[in-house]
């Protein structure tokens, strides 16, 4: 038998995982806000990979970031490590594994609508595993091997059976205390974001498409991530846009208010969804009870 020692060969994977999301992204805040974790612990995990492996892998300019030529080549070898490994483990838990479920959302949809509904089955007895990947980008969510997904767009896509959640529809959002002083547009702070797909609507499409030109005139803060905007928000430093569903936690619990006066209908809607003929009678129980209406 050949000994192979990958504990003293390989370091940790959450490493790996950690480098693999900051090279996709090409930024740890995205990376940070996909992995459910602070940009420092991102930070330190590189700089402790960089420091295993013995060279550096990033190259820091300031808030930007580049590659290094062996960055690159750990970044092509270890993100198609990964997606074998995760396909490897998807194949045996739809073969083998019983009472778990696995969903797939963007970033939003997974930190402020699944993730309370997910938490909150998981307090109860006898709640199954639940993972929950997330990932901005509609064909890197199609690609998972995931057993359902919460996807949005005008219907529901080619190939993939699935439900209606809840039509799309954008509004400004607040604090409460930034909420009752705000009057017209023009003279707030909008929260503005870089858009990674073309269905987002940042402040510009937001007053072109409600012809509120007001907005034109306002301070705009780019803050670059979408969930930046929201958590900013939150934290009463600005106005943010949202689709009052999606956010339905924040503003039930008083941390949001949606400003009504500005609502737009986007045309888009909320569906989850699976592959056609892969939804078992077990899984669509599971989707129930973590808190998705089928």
């Amino acid at each position: 038998m050949i000994m192979k020692n990958y504990r003293r060969a390989l370091p940790p994977l959450d490493y790996l995982l950690f480098f693999e999301a900051v090279a996709r992204h090409g930024n740890f805040t995205r990376a940070a806000e996909e992995l459910n974790v602070s940009q420092a612990a991102v930070s330190k995990r590189i700089k402790v990979l960089e420091d295993w492996l013995g060279m550096p892998l990033i190259d820091r300019h300031g808030r930007r970031l580049s590659l290094t030529r062996n960055g690159k080549v750990l970044a092509t070898n270890s993100g198609e490590a990964l997606d074998y490994l995760n396909s490897c483990l998807q194949q045996l838990r739809r073969t083998h594994g019983t009472g778990r479920l696995s969903l797939g959302a963007n970033v939003a949809v997974s930190q402020y609508w699944l993730t309370p509904r997910i938490n909150e089955y998981l307090l109860g007895r006898d709640a199954a595993p639940v993972t929950l990947t997330s990932t901005d980008k509609d064909a890197d969510l199609f690609a998972l091997e995931s057993d359902a997904l919460v996807f949005y767009g005008p219907d529901i896509p080619t190939g993939w059976d699935g439900a209606l959640l809840f039509e799309e529809t954008w509004l400004p959002v607040a604090a409460p205390e930034v909420a009752r002083r705000s009057g017209d547009l023009g003279s707030a702070t909008l929260l503005d974001f870089d858009k990674l797909t073309p269905k987002w609507v940042n402040w510009g499409d937001f007053a072109t498409l409600t012809g509120h030109t007001e907005i034109d005139q306002a301070t705009k803060v780019n803050l670059g991530s979408y969930g930046s905007t929201l958590d900013t928000a939150i934290r009463g430093r600005g106005l943010a846009l949202g689709c009052p569903d999606v956010l339905r936690f924040e503003i039930d619990a008083g941390r949001l208010v949606a400003l009504e006066a500005y609502r737009l209908a986007t045309g888009r809607s909320y569906f989850v969804i699976w592959r056609n003929g892969q939804l078992t009678k077990q899984i669509r129980d599971l989707i129930r009870d973590v808190g998705i209406p089928l």
